[in-house]
């Protein structure tokens, strides 16, 4: 049986924070405390069997979570494109947001270059 922080510990872990970061947002830790103390908590607090074994499953968890959704979002654009009656620009898009999706457009760059122009500011009865 798990305490309560040590729940917010591993649901902290598994979410993706550093284990250092993961106790001080679950356990009271003061200003003054120095990082290797909570280095060295967070270190014997994964080591527990019973804990790691909660943050894999969390893990696991939110990794079907997210597959079920990117999968669940491929097959309904796939539907886009497969079915008859969508049209040729809904087909098109679909392409270019599984296109987006998969990471096979590379990053646009954009070069911007400003020139601003020179001011003089002349004070009266001076040059």
């Amino acid at each position: 049986m798990m305490t309560s922080k040590q729940e917010a510990f591993a649901q902290a872990v598994a979410s993706g924070m550093t284990q250092s970061d993961a106790y001080r947002s679950a356990y009271d830790v003061g200003a003054d405390t120095k990082a290797e103390t909570v280095n060295e908590a967070a270190s014997r607090l994964m080591s527990d069997s019973n804990i790691s074994a909660r943050v894999a499953s969390l893990k696991a968890e939110l990794a079907e979570l997210a597959l079920w959704t990117r999968e669940q979002s491929v097959t309904v654009l796939k539907g886009v494109i497969v079915e008859g009656d969508s049209k040729a620009g809904d087909k098109i898009s679909a392409v270019k947001v599984l296109n987006d999706m998969q990471g096979f457009n590379a990053p646009n760059k954009l070069d911007v270059a400003v020139t601003f122009p020179r001011v003089i500011n002349v004070i009266a009865g001076r040059a």
